[in-house]
């Protein structure tokens, strides 16, 4: 799973550096996947993509380069969400990757502030923090009832 986090990672064209600065925090230890509600697509024995979530964080929401688009990260944060919501969470939150914060906002997430998250080449970098309901969400345009 670490190297599907890497390889999604890499993809957005971050520099070897960077990498090489957070790869120690991006690693999925196996106390992860036993403490935490960790989920997984795969398409015959390649692993897809990968969430995981801590209560009422999403911690790890990545998927393969290759996979991007498919909807495979959709799924995962709906499965991840119902979760959140049957084990009485109302929000899940998460510290989104700049990349990705465009996807979270289509899922509904909404910005709530920005926590650091510097390195070495970007000593003032910071992360955009949000909040997705664990409501479901109707498809857009559509009304209740109809």
């Amino acid at each position: 799973m670490t190297a599907l986090v890497l390889r999604s990672k890499a993809h957005w064209g971050y520099p070897g550096t960077f990498l090489t600065h957070f790869a120690p925090s991006m690693v999925v230890r196996p106390t992860t996947l036993v403490r935490d509600d960790c989920w997984v697509a795969a398409g015959g024995r390649r692993l897809l993509a990968y969430g995981a979530r801590r209560r009422g964080w999403l911690d790890d929401l990545f998927v393969a380069p290759g996979a991007m688009g498919l909807g495979l990260g959709r799924v995962l944060l709906e499965q991840l969400r119902a979760r959140a919501r049957a084990a009485g969470h109302r929000h899940l939150m998460l510290n989104a990757d700049p990349f990705a914060a465009g996807f979270y906002r289509r899922q509904g997430a909404r910005l709530v502030g920005w926590t650091g998250s510097p390195w070495p080449g970007e000593p003032g970098r910071r992360l955009p923090r949000m909040r997705l309901s664990t409501r479901l969400a109707l498809p857009r345009g559509r009304a209740a009832g109809r």
